[in-house]
């Protein structure tokens, strides 16, 4: 989508949002208002980018996109208004699990987070996606609403095995790393002075230890990528990692259908239901589930026979759902907590230094929709004029025409106060 906006003090800047698949787009444009100044006017456009547009993506290089919200995100933030800045998936989760706590207090039951950046939107692809920042995500949202005694224990659901398998391995490698840094740490305090023999070894050990990850995560990465990869190697990779849950731990992780075969063709929705009526189980010491980024046929067959098995008993957190139309089972939830920036850049800007106009989207339940917004760089402050929308769904996010209409209405207050 396009959305441009005329604005008489500003210089022109080009804003894009988080995710690709944020909002769909027609190709089309809509110039929004008039110029109130005598002084030249100037446009900013604000979109979505699609699967082709080149970022200047390198084979090892990170999306501009994820620094420059980063920054924006840590340099703009008013922690008194917008809540806590959800800089990394611990901080997400702590400003995540106020809203879904408020939400649970209330009774309500189902209920949705969504995150519009692009380490946590799994349409982003391999090159962005960081599965493992968005089950740390959801282990630290456990974690939080254990603490505030809401839950005992939750079940985290992902997709199918592959990703779970994948999760698993890179557990398995932190936990191998934090008993060698354990094990330095006991040694070096039984004595007071390292000897040089002492070094020798424990470098020996580091340099092993950096190989057998090395090893191990090339491995695991072949395996994951392609089905004939996993096919190739005996034994295959769910049977290669599965990490010894910890009882003390806030949640148990597995997959919505296992290791089960899962057809494109007719037999899909017996298989999926067949599936998760095996894996997607609650323990008795378990009365919740975190489902994470369902969003394919198969993923909105294996919610809604969830929903149906535990959609009135149980606590159900949906993270970052990218299911085209939601099923109606879900028609009770409430989103709780979403978040959508965007940043503005001058045009002809490659390098991220000089930023422009910026906005932050938020929905923190039971609040409605807020628009905060940064012209001068010198933090977000609410969007003036009334916040109400009568378009879409309360579980999606504003429409793209909402959300410029916000913006322009704030701009043009400034513009007559000056």
């Amino acid at each position: 989508w396009l959305a441009v906006l005329v604005l008489p003090f500003h210089p022109t800047v080009t804003a894009f949002t988080g995710p690709r698949a944020s909002f769909s787009s027609n190709g089309g444009s809509t110039r929004i208002g008039t110029d109130h100044s005598k002084r030249s006017s100037s446009v900013i456009i604000l979109f979505s980018s699609s699967p082709n547009d080149d970022w200047g993506l390198e084979d090892t290089g990170e999306d501009p996109r994820v620094e420059s919200m980063r920054s924006m995100l840590e340099s703009s933030w008013d922690g008194e208004v917008m809540g806590i800045v959800p800089s990394g998936p611990e901080k997400g989760a702590e400003a995540a699990s106020e809203s879904v706590a408020d939400a649970m207090r209330q009774n309500k039951n189902v209920l949705m987070v969504d995150l519009r950046l692009p380490s946590y939107d799994i349409t982003e692809g391999p090159k962005m996606y960081d599965n493992m920042a968005a089950y740390d995500f959801c282990s630290f949202l456990s974690d939080n609403l254990r603490e505030r005694k809401l839950i005992r224990k939750s079940l985290i659901l992902v997709r199918n095995d592959k990703e779970r398998a994948e999760i698993d391995s890179v557990r398995s490698l932190r936990d191998e790393q934090n008993t060698i840094s354990n094990a330095k740490d006991d040694d070096i305090g039984e004595n007071d002075v390292v000897g040089s023999t002492g070094e020798s070894e424990d470098g020996s050990q580091v340099d092993d230890f950096r190989k057998t990850l090395m090893t191990s995560w090339e491995s695991t990465s072949d395996d994951i990528i392609t089905d004939e990869g996993v096919e190739a190697r005996s034994p295959p990779l769910v049977s290669e990692k599965k990490v010894s849950e910890n009882v003390n731990s806030s949640h148990r992780l597995w997959s919505m259908v296992g290791n089960e075969e899962i057809s494109s063709g007719p037999d899909m929705f017996n298989q999926v239901i067949a599936a998760a009526d095996k894996n997607a189980l609650l323990k008795t010491e378990e009365d919740a589930l975190i489902i994470l980024s369902p969003y394919d046929t198969a993923d909105i067959i294996g919610v809604r026979r969830i929903m149906a098995r535990y959609g009135q008993t149980r606590t159900i957190i949906i993270v970052n759902s990218r299911m085209e139309t939601l099923p109606r089972e879900l028609d009770p939830g409430v989103l709780a907590y979403g978040i959508l920036p965007l940043i503005a850049r001058s045009k002809g800007n490659d390098n991220g230094n000089e930023a422009g106009l910026k906005v932050v989207v938020m929905k923190r339940f039971p609040a409605d929709w807020a628009v905060y917004i940064d012209v001068y760089g010198d933090g977000f402050v609410e969007a003036t004029g009334s916040q109400s929308r009568t378009d879409g769904s309360d579980k999606q996010f504003p429409s793209p025409e909402w959300i410029a209409r916000r913006v322009q209405a704030h701009v043009e207050g400034l513009s007559k106060q000056q």
